[in-house]
């Protein structure tokens, strides 16, 4: 089949569009200092909450900011080769080897943390990937992956690269809607107000 306006195969401008992806995704690749704020709204298909996410990622290190609406909710989470530290609001403390059996032991389902911070910034995550689809510029538009269908809605450029300000993850009622305002990439920038 031959696009009309510039002759090219929709085979081919996807093998386009995937390198422009590999060359993106080796970008920020290299770039091991990053973060994010934003709005996360997680609902199991009976219970759902939201509230402000703020999540910043260094070499070996991670960490997860947040405050649900009207202060309810509130933790602070540390992931480090060591394992993971959860800290709620209260003080009390919770360690884990694992952040995913730690997600799964708080809230009794499973947020994919270790392919979140792949998808937030419009990459596949390593492993089995079942759906890519990628749109014009090489941008991640669709994912499934280990279950979860991820839809990337709209991108921004941040320092000459395009990431994702809006995305959805869904496995069956399960649901993570993230709409990030802040992206910082590299070291020297900031992330407060």
């Amino acid at each position: 089949m031959l696009n009309a306006c510039t002759g090219v195969s929709v085979k081919d401008a996807d093998f386009v569009n995937k390198e422009i992806y590999d060359d993106r995704a080796a970008k920020l690749n290299a770039t091991g200092d990053w973060g994010l704020v934003g709005k996360i709204s997680l609902d199991d298909g009976d219970d759902g909450g939201s509230g402000r996410l703020q999540w910043s990622v260094e070499p070996g290190h991670s960490e997860l900011d947040f405050h649900g609406a009207m202060g309810r909710g509130a933790w602070h989470l540390q992931i480090g080769q060591g394992g993971v530290l959860l800290r709620m609001a209260d003080g009390t403390e919770q360690t884990a080897e694992d952040v995913n059996d730690l997600i799964q032991d708080r809230m009794g389902w499973s947020i994919p943390l270790d392919a979140l911070q792949w998808w937030v910034r419009g990459l596949v995550a390593p492993g089995v990937i079942e759906k890519e689809t990628y749109g014009p510029g090489g941008l991640l538009t669709g994912l499934k992956q280990f279950d979860w269908d991820v839809e990337f809605k709209r991108y921004a450029s941040v320092d000459g690269v395009e990431l994702p300000v809006r995305l959805n993850a869904t496995n069956d009622n399960y649901r993570v809607k993230l709409a990030i305002s802040r992206w910082r990439m590299g070291v020297n920038h900031d992330l407060t107000d």
